[in-house]
């Protein structure tokens, strides 16, 4: 590359922001799991969108590969650990969806290719980075989602005042379940708004989980991934479900998602604002504004909903009060 079209490059980087600085192709690689219902294809969509707005056109100045594991859960950490053994040394970014992002991290901790987690739980996200909020100093960021227990329990007490007991439905066989039990259990007495919780494991089989239902006397319930594959048969306990809702898809859609079962009221994060985020950040990278380990990892969008049609097939008089703290109300 010639001195006068390295200044030439520059000199139009600095006159239109946002432009490529030079004409080299970058290596994208995506690495994400078959989460329900399109298994992060948004989070794909809304970044290479984004990407394009700001300069880097596929097949052009960037290029792709975009890997999916064969299955949803464990069992496909070996595929998970043989694309970063291909990509690690070849890939200017890689972009790990979901829990794969920690697997992934075992790998990409020892080198210095980019890693951006795209997206994972606030409380994954703490497992790989001592903060959230401060410049991570590494070769990770990203964008986390934040489903606040907390905020979940007050959702529940907002619709069913009474409420005493409420129960996580959790599969002790996917990460992402344990992560967010964990962060049930480290809640504050305030922090539980004065309800029990019982940790009710699919793992042991789902009668003995629709028994505990019963024994525990439990009012509502909710989890993230396991309890979600299961929500048709958990849904025979007639209980309504607050939830965080993780399923990959796009806003308009959300109604007809949680038009089945129970599904009273929840926390959503949109995944596609993820991947737009993780553009910006990568772009950025790209162009020389910033480097990985000054990039601050990003929230995502979240959003509150109440089901009014899950709350009339309940029997259940959702208070004013409820509906005015919510982003979205289906009715």
């Amino acid at each position: 590359m010639s001195r006068s079209f390295v200044i030439f490059c520059l000199l139009v980087s600095f006159l239109v922001p946002g432009v490529p600085c030079f004409a080299e192709t970058k290596q994208v690689v995506f690495i994400r799991y078959r989460i329900p219902t399109s298994h992060f294809t948004t989070v794909v969509a809304g970044f290479k969108a984004t990407m394009a707005s700001r300069g880097f056109q596929e097949g052009v100045d960037v290029e792709y590969v975009d890997i999916l594991t064969s299955t949803a859960d464990q069992s496909s950490i070996p595929e998970v650990l043989e694309a970063i053994e291909e990509w690690q040394e070849k890939a200017d970014m890689i972009i790990t969806s979901g829990w794969v992002s920690m697997f992934a991290r075992q790998k990409l901790q020892e080198g210095k290719t980019p890693q951006l987690f795209v997206p994972v739980l606030e409380s994954v996200a703490l497992k790989m980075l001592p903060s959230v909020h401060q410049q991570p100093g590494t070769n990770l960021s990203g964008i986390y989602l934040m489903y606040p227990p907390e905020k979940i329990l007050r959702l529940s007490k907002l619709l069913i005042p009474n409420i005493s007991h409420y129960a996580y439905v959790y599969d002790s066989r996917i990460p992402a379940d344990m992560v967010f039990k964990s962060a049930f259990e480290q809640l504050s007495d305030s922090g539980r708004h004065n309800i029990t919780i019982h940790y009710l494991d699919l793992a042991q089989g789902l009668e003995s989980v629709l028994n505990a239902f019963i024994e525990y006397k439990v009012e509502a319930y909710g989890g993230i991934v396991g309890s979600f594959r299961q929500r048709k048969e958990l849904a025979a306990s007639g209980l309504p479900v607050v939830t965080s809702f993780t399923l990959d898809i796009e806003k308009d859609d959300l109604a007809s998602h949680v038009d089945e079962g129970n599904m009273l009221a929840g926390l959503y994060n949109p995944f596609r604002y993820c991947g737009e985020q993780a553009a910006e950040m990568t772009a950025d990278i790209f162009s020389g504004k910033k480097t990985i380990d000054n990039t601050r990892p990003r929230p995502s969008m979240q959003m509150a909903f109440i089901n009014l049609r899950a709350a009339r097939r309940l029997n259940l008089q959702v208070p004013f009060v409820a509906l005015e703290s919510v982003d979205i109300v289906i009715k």
